[in-house]
């Protein structure tokens, strides 16, 4: 082999290692890379995600002290309402209260917290009412009177009757 064809072998051959390298580069090297920026662009949105968060949680620190101190569990709407309805129930047949309806109305989601409500109409004396009023409005509980009306009975005027609607705020489970 003359020199000539060695020198052009040689050309050829660094001619083909570049050739090879390049495609090697832009077939594997390329897209690893590529990927691994992806994936570092998602790490970096899920980290500004978290320190939002962080910030957030301690924007609602004492939110959160309270839940805790009230022993806040999470609860599905459904109990939570028969729950509700039970206890009403109770506290108007421990102050002779005649109950006349009861309704469980639909229940609301919300952001943070979600609302399971109940309407309640009832006749009784007036000092009843009242006691049981104050009773069921337990806000510590996160369990409050939203409206009421509140009248003289028509046939008996020592007796009042009254339409109640009371809310409490529970946590729903994720899976609700």
């Amino acid at each position: 082999m003359t020199p000539r064809e060695k020198t052009l072998l040689a050309v050829l051959g660094g001619a083909l290692l570049i050739i090879l390298s390049f495609i090697g580069f832009s077939s594997f090297y390329l897209p690893e890379i590529r990927k691994a920026e992806s994936q570092k662009k998602i790490a970096e949105q899920k980290l500004k995600q978290a320190e939002q968060v962080l910030s957030l949680s301690e924007e609602l620190e004492p939110e959160i002290v309270w839940l805790e101190r009230s022993g806040t569990t999470e609860i599905s709407p459904q109990d939570a309402q028969s729950k509700l309805q039970a206890l009403i129930r109770k506290q108007a047949s421990a102050r002779n209260l005649e109950i006349r309806d009861s309704r469980i109305l639909p229940f609301q989601s919300g952001q943070h917290f979600d609302r399971v409500r109940v309407l309640f109409k009832l006749t009784g004396m007036e000092r009843d009412v009242f006691s049981w009023l104050t009773s069921i409005h337990l806000p510590s509980q996160r369990q409050v009177v939203t409206k009421m009306e509140l009248k003289p009975q028509t046939n008996d005027l020592t007796r009042v009757e009254v339409e109640v609607e009371v809310e409490k705020w529970i946590i729903t489970p994720d899976d609700v």
